[in-house]
């Protein structure tokens, strides 16, 4: 089953941007667009809702609100960034965009290229100022190549059919965001279903409607994307990491981040502390 997955943003931009060179990514998906960009290399295998595409260097390629998806490449010199855009700001900013339904898989797949330089131009330089450091200034330019590339997609991608939308998605939102507020607590199933006065049962229908996990799987996972962001933009003691996002002690986190990056959080932390944007 493909997991979900919690993506955080810098405090100060409204997406999640990342650089690497591996391409190896299982099966996940989640709540906001994502957009890629092959800076180096050839033939990377994108599977995305069960179908496998293959991308080279220049290709863009788009993935929308909770489709599944997957990466995979081998002996290759890989170079490739992108960034997930946070769903609650692109909705406030950009209210049209709940019916998006975007379709752009690398240079060939589209007729317009015209608009497809333009919209790689800003996202090369959408990376390079991602890749400095973070200065007021810096921010404001940032945000403005971030506003052009929502304008491109929308106006020469945006296939405009409807989005179905699950009448129950807000409850399920709702619940979402208390563990999101909370989860350095001790969030007790009780607690959840008294504040919404639902079932256990109804309390894990929600979650699966939402965002395809059980309670206990979300609050772990939201604990260990907030321990990954202290990891990479703080100093701090993994003993103090472990308490401030909702674990009992560096032990536990240890042994629960181990299994979802498959390396100690010192470990993470030494690799990719220096493409994290501060």
């Amino acid at each position: 089953m493909a997991e979900h997955e919690e993506v955080q943003n810098n405090q100060r931009l409204p997406f999640y941007f990342y650089h690497d060179n591996q391409v190896n990514e299982p099966e996940h998906w989640h709540q906001g667009i994502e957009l890629n960009y092959l800076i180096k290399g050839k033939d990377l295998r994108f599977a995305l809702e069960g179908k496998t595409y293959h991308f080279d260097s220049g290709d863009i390629w788009l993935v929308n609100r909770r489709q599944i998806h997957s990466a995979s490449g081998e002996n290759e010199d890989w170079e490739y960034e992108g960034f997930i855009i946070d769903d609650d700001f692109l909705l406030s900013q950009y209210p049209t965009s709940i019916n998006w339904n975007l379709d752009l898989l690398g240079k060939n797949s589209t007729n317009n290229q015209t608009a497809y330089k333009e919209l790689k131009k800003e996202v090369v330089e959408l990376g390079e100022l991602c890749q400095k450091s973070l200065t007021d200034a810096r921010r404001f330019m940032i945000l403005s190549h971030l506003m052009r590339i929502i304008v491109l997609l929308d106006q020469n991608f945006n296939k405009r059919e409807p989005v179905t939308r699950s009448p129950n998605l807000p409850l399920g939102d709702e619940i979402i965001k208390y563990i999101n507020d909370h989860f350095q607590e001790d969030i007790q199933v009780s607690d959840i279903t008294n504040k919404f006065n639902i079932s256990h049962v109804t309390l894990n229908r929600q979650l699966k409607q939402s965002n395809n996990m059980s309670m206990g799987k979300y609050l772990k996972l939201v604990r260990l994307m907030h321990a990954r962001e202290l990891l990479l933009s703080t100093n701090k003691s993994i003993e103090l990491v472990a308490f401030e996002s909702g674990f009992s002690n560096a032990r536990v986190l240890n042994r629960n981040f181990k299994e979802w990056k498959h390396k100690t959080p010192t470990e993470y932390r030494n690799e990719f502390s220096k493409y994290f944007i501060r």
